[in-house]
């Protein structure tokens, strides 16, 4: 037996759901072109006047362009928010973010530690009831206000309609904030910590050095690392199906310690058999690629992990899994492409690394005349 619509947390879920689907339905014929933080550091450049080469001029001009005509959207993640405000500059916080805001359309991916999940439980639901679930392109968009996840405000003294009511109105609210306000409101009060991931990333080297030895082959790596991380998640993977069985038969049915244990033991059995199957890696890219990205690196004993590779991989993970293209540095698009990785060509990607190719790329989606392109400044 479902628990019934009335439901204030389901009725507020599935308002919140359905406005993610408006969303993703007017983006339905536009190409998402994902940009690291340095093109936007490109083209906060340009705006400001430290650039003046040609090329990153048209490369600007040829997103705004594309923006203009409908034919595509640069969308950001939670990472470019995070490398935002990393900036100690107030002034290029504030261009960056105007720049975030044309040419995003306001629109983010949601974050990283929900994808994840939001990727599991379309894969369980799918198997489940196929025909039941919506397309997982179609579940992953926000707007900026949401880049970090969404919140709603609760425990108010009114009764479960009326602050439901309010809760609707408090998302309409923020559904249209944009980045720029977002930025002026934070100022340096939420700024991140920039050592956060060293200890992470030494700690990960050093027992990567450890076991150096164990590593016979690059699968032997992936499936490895695909352990770990189905370890990180599982507790999402556990709540999912607790979720599903609460649905399905009521409140009543919540499972036990023991049975979460249990459960937690089958689901990663069941995942990592999946994964050895073409049809997981495409339908779990964020999982597919943290796994491959880190063997990648655990491979190639000469590379150590660096507390900055953790924000590129994320940027990876939202781009390959859900953008038509990836802006982005030399090296990570050489790491991403690699014959044996083949994440572009999985997921349908052009990964990029030069405003020339980029610019190149853009000329070609856009068709643009050449009497027509700007090569000066804007």
């Amino acid at each position: 037996m479902t628990r019934p619509p009335t439901d204030p947390e389901i009725a507020l879920d599935v308002y919140v759901r359905s406005r993610q689907l408006e969303l993703a339905s007017s983006l339905e014929h536009k190409k998402a072109i994902y940009l690291d933080i340095k093109f936007w550091i490109i083209l906060r450049d340009v705006v400001t006047g430290v650039r003046n080469d040609p090329v990153d001029f048209e490369l600007l001009s040829l997103l705004r362009e594309g923006i203009g005509e409908e034919k595509i959207f640069c969308p950001i993640s939670d990472s470019t928010f995070a490398e935002l405000l990393k900036k100690a500059d107030v002034k290029s916080r504030e261009v960056t973010a105007d720049l975030i805001d044309e040419l995003s359309l306001g629109i983010t991916l949601i974050p990283f530690h929900l994808r994840p999940g939001t990727e599991l439980a379309h894969f369980l639901h799918s198997a489940l009831t196929p025909n039941e679930v919506y397309p997982l392109n179609q579940l992953v968009w926000s707007k900026l206000s949401y880049v970090m996840g969404f919140l709603h405000p609760r425990g108010t003294p009114f009764d479960s309609a009326t602050e439901l009511k309010m809760q609707e109105m408090f998302f309409e609210h923020m559904w249209t904030l944009s980045m720029r306000e977002m930025v002026d409101r934070i100022g340096d009060h939420a700024l991140p910590d920039p050592e956060r991931f060293d200890a992470l990333a030494a700690r990960l080297n050093e027992l990567n050095t450890q076991h150096a030895g164990d590593l016979r082959n690059f699968m032997q790596t992936y499936e490895n690392e695909v352990h770990g991380i189905l370890d990180v998640f599982m507790e999402v993977a556990i709540d999912i199906v607790s979720q599903m069985v609460q649905l399905k038969y009521g409140e009543g049915h919540q499972l036990s310690p023991e049975q979460r244990k249990e459960e937690g033991k089958r689901l990663h059995n069941l995942f990592f058999a999946a994964f050895k199957t073409e049809r997981a890696k495409d339908a779990l890219p964020t999982l597919h690629i943290l796994a491959s990205l880190h063997a990648a690196i655990r491979w190639n004993r000469q590379q150590r992990l660096k507390a900055n590779d953790f924000l590129d991989f994320q940027h990876a993970t939202a781009a390959l899994g859900y953008c038509d293209a990836f802006f982005t540095e030399r090296p990570l698009r050489a790491l991403v492409t690699a014959s044996h990785l083949a994440l572009d060509r999985r997921y349908g990607c052009d990964v990029i690394a030069s405003p020339e190719d980029a610019v190149a790329y853009l000329r070609g989606l856009l068709v643009v005349p050449p009497e027509k392109r700007t090569e000066g400044p804007i």
